[in-house]
């Protein structure tokens, strides 16, 4: 399975990729032998782990023909005496053993293509990576010191602490190899990320101040109950608590190295009699730091994780929140806007009620006055209201009057003009800028228009439902008021009313223009 697609590297040739890991494998293995003088500390591993976790099974060539190699230049350097066929044996049980288990550990961990989904993520070290390392140096080792018992050749100590060596050495060598080289992959961006670090070089050089009195020339200096490896975890702590991955993979590297190295010249605690047990020990105590910094850094990695995606889910529940607020906010306004219209609003007719329309003539009224124009008003009654409500019940009266409020808001056209229900069966026009004759052609309009609809009213002389109009239209003066005009207009109606009803009356002090 693959592990993410965030951090992939750039894809590279198969051939080139199978020679870059070939080259690697082998020369870090004859760095091992040939520097270091020895084969029971085997980093090479973590090449081998890498090359899979990294490029999936594609990449057995290149492991299997390096080991091969490796295996090939130490028999020749050692002048090995054992016959052809027994070296052949050897050298491909012993890279068989090498392929396979490195191939084991890429179905057991996965593919790896970000950091983040994988050394980043504490359940995938603890269940995968670090068995799978155990996986490796078991299998390797069983293939290569099997195939010595097989063929009933002996090994330098009993063949089961053979095993158990050969295991923690390949091991070691996947837990601190196989970090480094997949973040090198994966992060190649040295030079910067070494500009962003480089406040930590407090701790390399606490490292090497350590590594100077614990595995070099100073430890003579060093009083007994000081030298104590364990020491080593406080720069790797301060390290793998706070610098990015890339740079613990370094830094656990390079602490490794240096224990190898003063090991290697004598120094240091793990020195004993027998040179085996020495790189055994020395071994299993860097595991052990690989392994705990790897879980802390794991650890830290999903603390980080957790952080953004609370953060995240903060932002996120943040915006929902001003959403609501915001949907709450107008759906509120809304809310007013249509409780102040219907405060304004005739439930009947959906005209303006009374209030609305005193508060719309009184202002219309105080700017006529101020301007000294003429304002209009249209006061509508509909004729024996009553009688109808008596004889048709006030399921009909209402219907009646929802059309007059129907044809009443037709007749004001301009946006400026105002209809509304006056109480009962009575409803006003409020015309500003008011022409007279204007007024007359549309009151006749809507009378006529009500009229042709032939409400019956068997009551009404005319036998079916009418209205008679009022209109008074007047420039006020400074010592009016607003009722004024309405009592004019109310007069026009009482005389259309008394006139015989279903008319058009204009009060008398109108100016006709």
């Amino acid at each position: 399975m693959r592990i993410g697609f965030l951090e992939k590297p750039k894809r590279q040739p198969l051939s080139v990729l199978l020679l870059l890991m070939f080259c690697l494998y082998l020369g870090l293995a004859l760095i091992t032998m040939f520097i270091f003088e020895t084969i029971t500390v085997w980093p090479s591993t973590g090449v081998a782990l890498a090359a899979f976790l990294l490029c999936g099974k594609r990449i057995w060539p290149a492991i299997f023909a390096a080991s091969l190699a490796v295996l090939l230049i130490y028999f020749f350097s050692l002048g090995q005496p054992f016959s052809m066929t027994q070296s052949l044996l050897i050298m491909l049980a012993t890279a068989s053993g090498n392929t396979l288990s490195a191939m084991l550990a890429l179905y057991f961990c996965g593919r790896v293509s970000s950091l983040q989904q994988s050394f980043g993520d504490l359940l995938w070290v603890l269940k995968r990576f670090l068995p799978a390392t155990a996986i490796c140096g078991a299998v390797a080792s069983v293939f290569g010191i099997g195939v010595y018992w097989l063929l009933g050749l002996s090994w330098v100590e009993h063949y089961v602490t053979g095993i158990a060596n050969w295991s923690v050495s390949n091991m070691v060598g996947a837990l601190i190899g196989t970090p480094l080289l997949i973040s090198c992959f994966l992060q190649p961006g040295w030079r910067r990320m070494l500009d962003k670090v480089r406040w930590k070089y407090q701790a390399v050089f606490c490292l090497l101040l350590l590594a100077f009195f614990l595995f070099g020339p100073g430890q003579i200096w060093l009083p007994p109950g000081f030298q104590q490896p364990a020491l080593l975890l406080m720069p790797l702590l301060f390290v793998a608590l706070t610098a990015n991955q890339s740079f613990i993979f370094i830094f656990q590297g390079l602490t490794f190295l240096l224990v190898w190295v003063g090991t290697t010249m004598g120094y240091g605690p793990f020195i004993t009699g027998h040179a085996a047990e020495t790189a055994t020990a020395m071994q299993l105590f860097c595991g052990f730091l690989a392994a705990v910094v790897l879980i802390i850094q794991a650890l830290l990695c999903e603390q980080r994780k957790l952080r953004k995606l609370w953060t995240s889910d903060l932002l996120s529940s943040n915006r929902k929140l001003e959403q609501r607020v915001q949907e709450r906010t107008r759906q509120l306004s809304e809310a007013n806007r249509q409780l102040a219209q219907l405060s304004v609003t005739d439930g009947l007719t959906q005209l303006a009620n009374r209030r609305r329309f005193d508060e719309y003539l009184q202002a219309e009224w105080q700017r006529a006055s101020r301007l000294q124009q003429p304002l209009g008003l249209m006061m509508l009654d509909v004729d024996w209201f009553k009688n109808y409500n008596d004889c048709y019940g006030h399921l009909q009266g209402d219907e009646a009057l929802r059309q007059v409020g129907q044809l009443l808001r037709l007749g004001a056209r301009r946006t400026t003009d105002l209809a509304a229900r006056y109480g009962g069966e009575e409803f006003a026009l409020v015309v500003p800028l008011a022409d007279a004759n204007y007024l007359k052609q549309q009151a006749d309009l809507l009378r006529l228009a009500f009229a042709s609809l032939n409400i019956a009213h068997q009551t009404s002389p005319l036998g079916r439902l009418t209205v008679s109009i009022g209109i008074a239209v007047l420039v006020p003066q400074a010592h009016e008021t607003s009722m004024v005009l309405i009592e004019k207009a109310d007069q026009a109606l009482y005389l259309a009313k008394n006139n015989g009803r279903n008319q058009v009356v204009i009060a008398q002090s109108t100016p006709l223009q």
